[in-house]
């Protein structure tokens, strides 16, 4: 082994723990969140090296958004670990080290250098202990990164955005649809201002990390988790224009890499492009979004009580699609309400006793909170209605480009990118297509796995450390022909999308990446050198 470096896992333990004695003087033996504390010594990776994976796990034109990163270790659960207690990593155990559970901060640091990268930063989602106490006595683990949050959030009370960039649509939605927030974020100015977003999604329903992805896609961006040198866990979005502006590559190997998988396939291929946006139609009135007339029962409000109604906005006329609305109407007593004493409407009108206030508003829902004022009667609500302005996504404009001496050579490949909050059906749209069109209709090599041996030299050691997705590298290989050759161009070189690491006793790393080809991500654009030599760094592209 030529060099090493530091491994450091460590996890947020020893916090707070109410009613148990040594653990619960706040300021004196404890912290409420925990203190880090470096488990390294206690991994075991004889039973299961060290393996991170995070960013994206493709390198198609719709590998945009990274998948849930994802950390799996090993530990000593024997008496011989640094406690000095069988059990200490078993959650619900007489011995388990305090704040040892699910939820737990993990991170992964590796020194080298004299610089400490952070290449992992996540939450414990899963422990499972080995049984039997003479047996193996380790621990396995797994966690997950905050992508993961972003899938399992729901997106909840976010209203209608007008006139946002990608840039913006991601912060809102990652600062008010999530409750754990990123370590940090970096978020590039998007290129594209949507006239309307978020009026598409299903309130409580939509993931925040499809929503996140559907801004993504619509600026055709990228969005990944990366490692750095402070904190880790970093949220990244790069706007269209970071690729192909990019210009020289940050790092670049000759014939240096432990292996490489390499594949040049049709699959890679799209000779048809399908690109969808949304035109929006926004009324120029209030309509019903929603009402309860036609249904055989009534909801009931006890006496000096209230209910709560979650209310889907629909078209009005056949209730059959969502809709969003861009303002609502205060609910007016005797119009948006009724109630009666008896379900079927007769018996004494309590209208005038019951209020009708809406709570809390999303793009396509509201939430109605309905009370009961009368003191001794319960109120049957037998009309309840939620009027606005309706915004309608309902046609959808497919604009397409073709390629028919790639058809007549490779065969028919389709592909159709479904952009949710772009509402141009002009020329711009025309545009991406031809351009996607012109990135992918020609063959070219595709990386399934570059892999070095970190520990191999200095060189390799530092940028298996340093490089994270969205770095770009050149290689040269010579079986496969690829060269590194003027390196300083757009098309040269692979974009990082994915990093995997899996690190083994004693302290072996090895380093793979997915690599995106920067051919495909090259396009026009005005006094950018390395990027507007039409027909030599480029193709031809959209602003």
């Amino acid at each position: 082994m030529g060099v090493s470096a530091t491994v450091n896992v460590v996890a947020r333990i020893g916090g707070w723990l109410v009613g148990v004695a040594g653990y619960s003087e706040v300021g004196t033996t404890t912290t409420i969140d925990g203190t880090l504390t470096d488990i390294t010594g206690d991994t075991r990776a004889g039973v299961r090296p060290i393996d991170v994976e995070y960013g994206i796990n493709g390198s198609g034109p719709l590998d945009r958004v990274a998948s849930s990163g994802i950390m799996t270790f090993a530990l000593d659960n024997s008496a011989g670990n640094s406690h000095g207690e069988q059990g200490s990593y078993s959650p619900g155990h007489a011995n388990v080290v305090a704040g040892w559970d699910l939820g737990a901060e993990i991170l992964l640091k590796i020194t080298y250098g004299g610089t400490t990268y952070y290449k992992f930063s996540g939450t414990l989602i899963s422990i499972t202990p080995d049984a039997g106490r003479y047996d193996r006595q380790s621990v396995v683990c797994t966690a997950v990164d905050w992508m993961d949050d972003a899938a399992r959030a729901k997106v909840r009370n976010v209203s209608i955005q007008s006139n946002k960039r990608a840039d913006e649509l991601i912060d809102t939605l990652v600062t008010s649809a999530v409750s754990k927030q990123p370590n940090a974020t970096s978020y590039s100015v998007g290129q594209s201002t949507f006239a309307k977003a978020f009026d598409n999604l299903q309130d409580a329903q939509t993931s925040v990390y499809s929503a996140i992805a559907d801004a993504t896609i619509s600026e055709l961006g990228y969005l990944y988790i990366m490692g750095d040198t402070t904190q880790g866990g970093t949220l990244k979005f790069e706007d269209r224009h970071a690729r192909p502006k990019k210009g020289a590559a940050d790092a670049t190997f000759d014939n240096t890499m432990a292996s490489l998988s390499v594949d040049r396939s049709r699959g890679t291929l799209i000779n048809r492009v399908y690109v969808v946006v949304h035109p929006r139609t926004t009324d120029t009135s209030a309509s019903v979004l929603y009402e309860l007339t036609t249904t055989n029962e009534s909801p009931s409000i006890p006496a000096g009580e209230s209910i709560y109604i979650n209310c889907p906005f629909k078209e009005s006329t056949i209730n059959a699609y969502r809709v969003a609305a861009e303002s609502l109407v205060t609910p007016l007593s005797g119009t948006d309400w009724i109630a009666n004493s008896a379900v079927d409407g007769t018996g004494s009108n309590l209208t005038s006793s019951v209020t009708v206030t809406i709570e809390t508003s999303a793009a396509n829902s509201a939430e109605l909170k309905l009370f009961n004022a009368h003191a001794t009667l319960d109120a049957y609500v037998t009309t309840l209605q939620v009027r606005g302005t309706a915004v309608r996504d309902v046609t959808e404009t497919v604009l397409s480009a073709n390629d028919t001496a790639s058809q007549f050579a490779y065969g028919e490949i389709d592909s159709r990118i479904d952009m949710k909050y772009e509402s141009d059906a002009g020329e711009f749209g025309n545009e991406i297509a031809k351009w996607m069109l012109n990135i992918y209709k020609d063959p070219t090599y595709s990386i399934q796995e570059f892999r070095l041996s970190s520990n191999r030299s200095d060189y390799l050691m530092t940028h298996s450390l340093a490089r994270e997705p969205g770095d770009k590298i050149t290689f040269s290989e010579a079986m496969t022909g690829i060269a590194a050759t003027g390196a300083s161009g757009a098309e040269i070189g692979y974009f990082i999308n994915g990093v995997r690491m899996s690190i083994s006793a004693p302290g072996t790393i090895d380093t793979s990446w997915v690599l995106a080809p920067a051919e495909r991500q090259a396009a026009f654009v005005l006094d950018q050198v390395g990027a507007s030599e039409m027909g030599v760094t480029t193709n031809l592209g959209f602003a």
